[in-house]
């Protein structure tokens, strides 16, 4: 009789970023000799999953402080009766909560191999609160003790080693997979709800949270810049707190006809297909689905060269176009540009005034996409986990 490996999956919830969809396409795609189990610590679900997600039932309030402590113990209870009932060969968890669960539940247990992911630039998290000090003396406990440490890029893997101390032998590079047939087939959807797609002006795009993050009041500024030599139109999709900022911010710069915010909705590769250039301002990252999944669009690229991700994405300028990193301040409309605000003015103004090097960076932008190719990255899970 031919025996199932099995592997649980947990993550604190089955809506939102990266790491969710990460767990999604692993829990869809791995293959069928992988007996696999979504658990979540809420009951928060977006994303498809091969079967129901399994739910800890657990509910973040407020402090956080207190709603983190409540969340880490409980999970611990619930999470141990789950591995002793499923008795798994392998437990991978997403985040960094779900990670100290993971171990802790998981501790001494010989029968299942414990897999931990970092998808974030943990420097970048663990700032200079309390809390912030505790979770990184905390990492630097826990991570160590895991079986395999899975890194979304290499600049994660070398700040795991160097400032949390990881055994580099523990530690391995996995990129985050992408779908590219499905994003070329959604990238054909005719855009319907916004005009500005169907006119022949220039469009810079970008996507994401509008939060600290993802920069884009430097986008905005920088924008200005390129209105004043070229009528184009920027167009920024999602949502998020920084939302009236960055809508005050037009409104000084007298921006309003020329930029457009768009909710997220469920496609937005019909979007990105269709426009001149996607424009990147992150602050920092850990290997961006953005830029990836642009590719798959055979959009042109421009992006912050911040850590980490977009040099590893782009390369040396080979498969984008690669900006010094913006300084995270924030700033007013009448306050001057700043040199990162310039230089990134003026790559978008030399993209959109040259077509050939346009045609060039999108059909590298496509070579490049297939590096992230679903399957591909599915089968380097799965001779991970069985190498352990």
């Amino acid at each position: 009789m031919f025996l199932l490996t099995k592997l649980l999956m947990l993550i604190t919830s089955l809506a939102g970023g990266g790491a969710e969809r990460v767990a999604s396409e692993l829990s869809l795609n791995l293959s069928p000799s992988i007996d696999r189990q979504i658990v979540t610590l809420t009951d928060e679900v977006s994303y498809p999953s091969n079967k129901p997600p399994l739910s800890l039932g657990i509910e973040f309030r407020k402090p956080l402080a207190l709603s983190f402590v409540y969340a880490f113990l409980r999970g611990v209870f619930e999470y141990k009766k789950l591995l002793r009932e499923h008795k798994p060969e392998y437990s991978l968890s997403f985040l960094t909560l779900d990670n100290f669960i993971n171990i802790v539940s998981n501790y001494g247990n010989r029968n299942t191999k414990t897999v931990i992911s970092v998808h974030i630039a943990l420097s970048m998290k663990f700032r200079n609160s309390l809390k912030d000090k505790i979770a990184k003396i905390i990492v630097k406990k826990l991570y160590n003790k895991a079986d395999l440490v899975i890194a979304v890029s290499e600049g994660v893997r070398n700040e795991l080693i160097k400032d949390f101390k990881i055994n580099p032998d523990k530690v391995k590079v996995l990129y985050n997979p992408v779908d590219v047939n499905k994003i070329k087939y959604l990238s054909r959807e005719v855009v319907q709800d916004e005009k500005w797609f169907s006119e022949n002006i220039p469009i810079i795009i970008n996507v994401g949270r509008l939060a600290k993050q993802k920069g884009q009041w430097h986008l905005i500024r920088a924008f200005s810049k390129v209105r004043e030599q070229i009528n184009c139109r920027l167009v920024i999709r999602g949502n998020g707190e920084l939302k009236p900022y960055l809508q005050n911010l037009v409104d000084e710069l007298h921006l309003t006809k020329d930029v457009i915010f768009l909710e997220w909705k469920d496609n937005p590769f019909k979007y990105i297909s269709k426009a001149t250039v996607f424009a990147s301002s992150s602050l920092w990252e850990a290997l961006p689905y953005a830029l990836t999944e642009t590719m798959a669009c055979g959009c042109p690229i421009i992006s912050t060269n911040c850590k980490y991700g977009p040099q590893e994405i782009l390369g040396n300028n080979e498969y984008g176009i690669l900006v010094p990193p913006m300084d995270g301040k924030t700033y007013t409309g009448v306050d001057p540009l700043t040199a990162e605000e310039i230089s990134l003015a003026e790559s978008i103004i030399k993209l959109l005034k040259c077509e050939n090097l346009r045609s060039v960076y999108s059909a590298k932008s496509l070579e490049r996409a297939s590096e992230f190719e679903l399957i591909k990255c599915i089968e380097k899970y799965e001779k991970c986990l069985y190498e352990i």
